[in-house]
C-alpha cells in the first residue's frame, strides 16, 4: 500500500516534468549520435493509433498501472522513433514504477533496461550503457531471466567501443547463439569469422577459457586458417577434417569459402636490406643482418644486397633499387630513417624528381650549341595544352598524388615512423615493449587479482612499459592501478617498503615502543590489500628487488607472486645461481627460451656469437624472422587470418599494416626457466 501511495503522489509530478522537459529539452547534435539504432526486437507497440505524447496525456488521467501501462507505451514509441532523448529520459524515470502488480512486470523492466542502454549508445554514452548492461545482467540473474540477443548485442558494440576485442566477440557469439534459428544471417556469421581474424595468439587462447556457444568450432577453424592459411593444399585436407567433426556448425559457410580462396605469391628475388651497418648502432645492424643471412641460408633463388643507413644517398636511392631491379626492402631500423625512406621513395617524391629529371634532360647536351634551341618547333596546340593543364583540377591533382604507377617497391619497415604515413607498400615489424604489456595486463586481470602495483624503474622505456600495462588494466577492468618508480641504491627500498606500507608499519611500532616501559617483540606488517605486483627492470635491477620485496612481506601474511616485463631475464646468468629470482613469471620471445628455440638455429647461434647480450639476441631474431616474412607478408595482405610463428612471438598482420607479437610466459623454477601456459 505504501509503495501505491507513493506511485500516486510521484506520477502527476513526473508528468508535469516530463510535459516540460519535452518543450524545452533539445536533443544532442546529430553528429555525436551512431548511425545505426540498436533494433530491440522484444518491443512491439502499434505506433500508428496514438503518438507517444498523447499516451503521456492518457497516463495523467488514468489510475495507477494504467498509467504506468501508458508511460511504457510512451517510452517505447519515442524509442521506435529515434527520440532517444525522450526515450531515455522517460524510461528512466517511469523503471522505478513498475512492480509485481502489472502484468509481465518483469519483462517490462528487461524492455526499459534495453531501452536505456540502447539510447545511452545511441547517443554516445558507452560507459553508462555499459552499466545499464550490468544491472540488468544482474537483474536477471537474480530473477532466472533468459538475457536476450538484443542485450548481448548491446554488451558486445560496448565492448568493442571500449576496445575489448576479446569481450566483444564473446557477446556476439552469445548473441548469435540466443538468435532463433529462423533469423540467423550470413551477414552474422561473417561478422564473426572477421572479429574472429582480428584477435592475435594469444587473444585466441584466451577466448577459449570463456567457452561460448560454438566457440569450439570457431576456435578449430580460426586456428587451422592460422597455420595452414597460406598453404592451399594443406588447407582443404584440414578443412574437410573439420567439417567432418563440426556438420552443424554454423562456420561452415565459412569453411566452404576457405576452401575456395585462393592466394597468389609474389615471386621475390632481388632484396635490399637497409640497415645501420657503421657509426654509433653498428652492432644493432650487424646483428639484425646476421639474422637475416641464417634466415636466408644462401638461397639460390634470391639476392640480397646490403645498405648502410648511414652512408647511403637517400635522394637518389629510388633510381639505385631500379638499377638493382629490387622487388622487396627490409629496414630501416630506426625512426628517423624510416621516416627519410618513406619520403623519398613515395610516390610523390618519385614523380617529381623525374619531372626535374626530364626538364633537365636537353640541359647539359654537348651536342647542342647555345643557338641551337629552336623555339619555334613548340606548336600552339601543345602550348595550349599547357595552359589548360594550368587551370585543371585534375591535371594538378596528378601531380600532387601520383597514380599507382609508380616505383614504390614493397617494404618491411623495421620500425614504426615518428612522422611519416604508411602507405599499402609498408609493412611494419615491430618490436614495441608496449606490447607485450597490453598481453600481460590482459591475461593477468583474468587471473583473480584485484589489486595490482607496478613497480618500474625509473627510465623512459620501463615508464612506457608500466604506464601501457595500468592503461591496459583499467580499459578492462576499470581499475586504476598504483605505479611506484625506484631508482638505484637507498632510494630503490625506501621506495619499495612504502609501496608495501612497510615504512608506516615501523612508524607505528616506534610509537607504541615509546609509550611502553617494557620490552616487546615486534614484526612488521605489510599491506594485505596487494595481491599481484607486475614488475619493470633490468635483470641486474629485477635480481635486487625481488629478494627485497619477499624480506618485507611478513611471515604470517600470503606470499605476493611477481611478475614481469622479458627486460628482467637474461640467458647470459648462470641458472644455478637463479634463487633470488625463484617464481618469477614474465613474459618472452620464443628464441630467448631455450625450450621453445628453433634449436638448429641456436646451435649455430652458440657457436658464432657465444657472448652476444640479450638485446643483440632479440634483434638476431627480428632479423631471422624478418627474412622469413618477406615471402609471408603478401599471403597475410590477401588472408588476414593468416598467422607467423617465428623467433620473435607468432606474428599477425594487423588493419594498419603492424605486425604484433603474441610472446610466451617463461618462470625461474629450480634454478632454470622454462615455458609456461598462461592464457
Amino acid at each position: 500500500m505504501h509503495f501505491h501511495h507513493f506511485k500516486s503522489r510521484v506520477l502527476p509530478a513526473l508528468l508535469l516534468i516530463f510535459l516540460a522537459s519535452c518543450s524545452t529539452k533539445q536533443a544532442p547534435d546529430p553528429t555525436t549520435q551512431t548511425q545505426a539504432p540498436t533494433e530491440i526486437k522484444e518491443i512491439d507497440v502499434d505506433a500508428g493509433a496514438l503518438s507517444a505524447e498523447q499516451h503521456v496525456e492518457l497516463a495523467k488521467t488514468s489510475n495507477t498501472n494504467g498509467a504506468v501501462n501508458e508511460l511504457l507505451i510512451a517510452t517505447k514509441l519515442f524509442y521506435q522513433q529515434e527520440n532517444y532523448v525522450k526515450a531515455l529520459w522517460l524510461a528512466d524515470k517511469t523503471m522505478p514504477l513498475v512492480d509485481d502488480n502489472l502484468i509481465n512486470y518483469s519483462h517490462e523492466k528487461v524492455q526499459l533496461a534495453l531501452i536505456k542502454a540502447s539510447s545511452f549508445q545511441q547517443l554516445g554514452y558507452y560507459p553508462e550503457s555499459h552499466i545499464e548492461l550490468n544491472q540488468l545482467e544482474q537483474y536477471a540473474t537474480k530473477n532466472s531471466i533468459l538475457l536476450t540477443a538484443s542485450y548481448y548485442r548491446l554488451l558486445s558494440a560496448a565492448f568493442q567501443e571500449e576496445e575489448q576485442p576479446i569481450s566483444a566477440l564473446n557477446a556476439q557469439l552469445f548473441e548469435f547463439s540466443v538468435t532463433p534459428a529462423n533469423t540467423q544471417s550470413q551477414q552474422q556469421i561473417s561478422d564473426i569469422w572477421n572479429n574472429f581474424q582480428t584477435l592475435s595468439q594469444w587473444q585466441l587462447n584466451m577466448l577459449s577459457l570463456d567457452k561460448a556457444p560454438e566457440s569450439k568450432g570457431w576456435l578449430m577453424l580460426t586456428n587451422l586458417a592460422n597455420k595452414f592459411g597460406g598453404n592451399q593444399a594443406q588447407m582443404k585436407y584440414h578443412l574437410s577434417t573439420w567439417q567432418k567433426k563440426f556438420k552443424l556448425h554454423p562456420a561452415n559457410i565459412i569453411a566452404k569459402q576457405l576452401s575456395s580462396q585462393a592466394i597468389s605469391t609474389k615471386d621475390i628475388k632481388n632484396i635490399a636490406v637497409i640497415l645501420p651497418l657503421s657509426g654509433k648502432q653498428q652492432s644493432s645492424g650487424r646483428a639484425i643482418q646476421q639474422g637475416i643471412l641464417a634466415s636466408f641460408a644462401n638461397d639460390n633463388t634470391k639476392s640480397l644486397h646490403f645498405v648502410d643507413s648511414n652512408t647511403v644517398n637517400w635522394y637518389g636511392l629510388t633510381n639505385d633499387f631500379t638499377t638493382l631491379k629490387i622487388d622487396y626492402v627490409i629496414g630501416p631500423l630506426l625512426k628517423s630513417n624510416v621516416d627519410k625512406y618513406i619520403s623519398h621513395t613515395s610516390a610523390q617524391t618519385q614523380s617529381k624528381n623525374d619531372d626535374l629529371l626530364n626538364a633537365s634532360s636537353g640541359l647539359f647536351d654537348i651536342n647542342k650549341t647555345e643557338g641551337a634551341l629552336d623555339t619555334s618547333s613548340i606548336s600552339q596546340n601543345k602550348t595550349a595544352d599547357y595552359i589548360t593543364a594550368i587551370d585543371s583540377d585534375s591535371a594538378i591533382k596528378s601531380y600532387l598524388e601520383p597514380t599507382q604507377d609508380s616505383k614504390a617497391i614493397d617494404t618491411l619497415l623495421l620500425n614504426i615512423p615518428a612522422k611519416s604515413s604508411l602507405t599499402r607498400h609498408h609493412t611494419v615489424l615491430s618490436m614495441r615493449p608496449e606490447d607485450e604489456a597490453k598481453q600481460a595486463a590482459a591475461t593477468l586481470s583474468r587471473q583473480k587479482f584485484q589489486h595490482p602495483v607496478v613497480l618500474s624503474q625509473e627510465n623512459i622505456v620501463s615508464k612506457r612499459i608500466a604506464q601501457a600495462f595500468v592503461k591496459q588494466w583499467q580499459r578492462i577492468t576499470g581499475n586504476t592501478i598504483e605505479v611506484v618508480y625506484y631508482d638505484t641504491g637507498a632510494q630503490m627500498q625506501e621506495n619499495i617498503k612504502a609501496s608495501l606500507s612497510v615504512d608506516k608499519s615501523k612508524t607505528r611500532i616506534t610509537k607504541l615502543k615509546s609509550r611502553l616501559n617494557q620490552s616487546i617483540k615486534t614484526k612488521t606488517r605489510n599491506r594485505r590489500d596487494i595481491d599481484m605486483i607486475y614488475l619493470v627492470g633490468t635483470p641486474e635491477q629485477t635480481r635486487l628487488v625481488k629478494p627485497y620485496i619477499e624480506v618485507n612481506i611478513s611471515e604470517f601474511a600470503e606470499i605476493i607472486p611477481v611478475f614481469a616485463s622479458s627486460r628482467s631475464h637474461s640467458t647470459q646468468t648462470d641458472y644455478s645461481s637463479n634463487s633470488d629470482l625463484q617464481g618469477l613469471t614474465f613474459t618472452e620471445i620464443p628464441w630467448l627460451l631455450a625450450s621453445e628455440q628453433n634449436v638448429e638455429l641456436a646451435v649455430l647461434s652458440q657457436e658464432l656469437w657465444p657472448k652476444r647480450s640479450d638485446g643483440l639476441s632479440r634483434l638476431f631474431a627480428m632479423g631471422y624472422d624478418s627474412y622469413q616474412l618477406i615471402n609471408k607478408i603478401p599471403l597475410m595482405q590477401q588472408a588476414p587470418y593468416l598467422h607467423h610463428w617465428g623467433q620473435t612471438g607468432v606474428l599477425k598482420l594487423n588493419k594498419n599494416s603492424i605486425l604484433t607479437r603474441s610472446l610466451l610466459w617463461g618462470v625461474y623454477k629450480k634454478n632454470r626457466v622454462v615455458s609456461i601456459v598462461m592464457e
